[in-house]
C-alpha cells in the first residue's frame, strides 16, 4: 500500500446520506433549502450557510440525537478503518458537518478512536448553535479542509476520499482522489487524477494494489 495521508469526508461518503441535510429535512422548514441553494451557487460559504440553517431547527437536542441514531454508514467502513490501522496509514475524517453527529453515528456502528476534524454544534437554550474551530482566514467554509490537511499530512502525499462540493477545493490540491457523485464529475471535468468508487471495499482494493505513481496515471 502507498504511504500517504488519507483525508476522508463523512456526509455522503462514510454516512450514506448527508446527516445535516437529513436533520434539516426532519426538523426545519423549507427555508433551509433556499439557503442551501445560495451555497450551491457559491453566493455564500458553508460557514454562513450552516449558521443560518441550524438556527431553523425546531426540535430539542435529544430529539435530534435520537433521529441521527437511525442513520446508516457504509457497511464496509469498519473494515476500511481496520485495514488502514493495520497498515499504519495516517488518516482522519475531515468534514464540514458536525463532530457531535459524526462521533455518535460512528459509535453506534462500534467505531471509535478515528481522528475527526469538523464543526461544533451546541444547544443553547433550545437553539442549535454552530461554531467553527477548523476554519481559516480567507476561506468561507466552516471547516477548511485544505488547511486541516496541511497541518496533518506530515509531507506525505494526500489521498482524498469524498463525494461532493465540500471536497472540491481539496481535490484540486490532493495527489489522488477517490470520488463519487458530484466530486467524480468535478474530477472528470478538470482532469484530476481519480478513481470512482461505490463503497469502501472498492477503496480498500485499490489502495492495496496501486502505487501512487500508478494512481496518478488514472484520470
Amino acid at each position: 500500500m502507498i504511504e500517504c495521508f488519507l483525508a476522508i469526508d463523512f456526509d455522503g461518503t462514510i454516512a450514506e446520506d448527508d446527516v445535516t441535510d437529513a436533520v434539516l429535512t426532519k426538523f426545519a422548514g423549507d427555508e433551509w433549502l433556499e439557503i442551501e441553494a445560495c451555497w450551491l451557487k457559491g453566493d455564500i460559504g458553508s460557514k454562513e450557510c450552516l449558521v443560518r440553517q441550524m438556527a431553523l431547527v425546531e426540535a430539542d437536542w435529544e430529539a435530534v440525537l435520537s433521529f441521527i441514531d437511525g442513520l446508516a454508514i457504509d457497511c464496509k467502513f469498519a473494515a476500511f478503518i481496520q485495514f488502514v490501522r493495520m497498515q499504519g496509514t495516517a488518516h482522519a475524517i475531515i468534514s464540514d458537518g458536525f463532530a457531535v453527529f459524526i462521533r455518535r453515528i460512528l459509535a453506534n456502528a462500534g467505531i471509535i478512536g478515528v481522528p475527526i476534524f469538523a464543526n461544533y454544534l451546541t444547544d443553547e437554550n433550545g437553539v442549535l448553535k454552530a461554531s467553527f474551530v477548523n476554519d481559516a482566514v480567507g476561506c468561507p467554509a466552516g471547516t477548511c479542509k485544505c488547511a486541516v490537511v496541511e497541518r496533518l499530512k506530515m509531507n506525505l502525499p494526500v489521498v482524498l476520499i469524498g463525494d461532493g462540493r465540500s471536497d472540491f477545493c481539496l481535490a484540486d490540491k490532493a495527489d489522488f482522489v477517490f470520488a463519487k457523485d458530484r466530486l467524480a464529475e468535478y474530477c472528470r471535468e478538470r482532469g484530476i487524477a481519480h478513481l470512482e468508487y461505490r463503497d469502501f471495499a472498492d477503496v480498500i482494493d485499490n489502495l492495496s494494489r496501486l502505487t501512487l505513481s500508478d494512481m496518478q496515471q488514472v484520470g
